[in-house]
């Protein structure tokens, strides 16, 4: 078991120890000797590589409980286990489905918002972390989640090519409260204020994750409460650009602060006050989406986002060009 930790920790892999009871594992401070389950992540497609280089240090897996999510392994010769997670490569807050419409041929380009310089990347490399979360849990985001944003865009951006003249969105409340909670839980400051604020948070070994913060956050929490989502559209011939957590705030029409999620170069959700689309109702008729079509309001919502991000300590993604003019301010 010792010479398994020490492999772990040569390869910068974090483990814990403990029992697997009824099915269930179970991490203890103090683990019961000879009968050990060591737990650590590891990618599913290596884990034959994994099992051969165990092998050379004199440590043998042999296959107890295989499923699509973990493994179970017995250690030949010894009451011990290892219980592997299988993880992945993680967005740790925007995923690669939104990331891949602000590439530049091919490259992401950011705002380092501390030296207020355009970095490149890549959508699939940007922002990521082996293991930050569970290939299930990358699976669920992917569903209940990340599909939301690809429905939106794949239904709007018809629309703003001038390709149908009409477009429904059907429950974008409840979408856009989803996406709300989304920008929440994958953001680690907001796990680390609640882990900080929360008592229950603290006499839990490691606090909450970003996997306990969404099954809670499913339970009918209101998130926009007060706010009404609102399709923007990008008539101009630039960009709008987004943040990494997501959500900015906003000032439109002389000053009604509101929200945004930038999708899309050409589409955006604003999360406006109800009262304001009460009256944006009244003023507009049968015009349900905000649009912006002059390159000067284009430009001063992007400032105010890059403002926004600047106070955060946020980054600004978006096309190379609308970048650089934002830096050039």
């Amino acid at each position: 078991m010792d010479e398994l930790k020490k492999f772990l920790i040569e390869k910068g892999i974090k483990y814990d120890i403990g029992i697997i009871d009824s099915g269930q594992y179970h991490k203890l401070s103090e683990p019961i000797e000879n009968e050990q389950v060591i737990r650590f992540m590891w990618k599913k497609c290596s884990i034959n590589k994994l099992i051969e280089m165990l092998k050379t240090k004199g440590i043998k897996l042999k296959a107890s409980e295989l499923g699509k999510y973990t493994g179970l392994y017995d250690i030949d010769g010894t009451n011990n286990k290892v219980f592997i997670i299988y993880g992945v490569d993680s967005h740790i807050q925007l995923p690669m489905c939104l990331l891949k419409n602000f590439r530049t041929k091919e490259r992401l380009y950011y705002i380092n918002i501390a030296k207020n310089e355009i970095i490149n990347s890549s959508a699939r490399n940007y922002n990521t972390k082996f293991g930050y979360y569970s290939l299930f849990f990358e699976e669920y985001m992917s569903n209940h989640y990340e599909q939301i944003i690809v429905d939106l865009i794949n239904t709007v951006m018809p629309f703003i090519n001038h390709e149908i003249r009409k477009i429904t969105i059907i429950n974008l409340n409840d979408k856009i409260n989803k996406l709300f909670l989304m920008a929440l839980f994958r953001n680690p400051k907001y796990v680390e204020e609640i882990n900080k604020k929360s008592i229950f948070a603290q006499i839990i070994d490691g606090g909450y994750n970003s996997e306990f913060l969404a099954l809670i956050g499913e339970e009918k929490i209101n998130f926009i409460k007060g706010y009404t989502p609102v399709p923007l559209v990008n008539d101009t011939s630039k960009g709008m650009v987004t943040v990494r957590s997501l959500v900015s705030n906003l000032k439109i029409d002389n000053g009604i602060e509101c929200m945004v999620m930038t999708l899309h170069p050409k589409f955006a959700i604003a999360l406006v006050p109800n009262h304001y689309f009460k009256r944006m109702i009244e003023e507009q008729d049968k015009k349900t989406y905000l649009q912006i079509d002059k390159g000067e309001e284009l430009l001063r919502m992007n400032k105010q986002i890059y403002y926004n991000a600047k106070y955060n300590r946020d980054e600004v993604i978006g096309l190379k060009s609308d970048l650089e003019d934002l830096i050039s301010l």
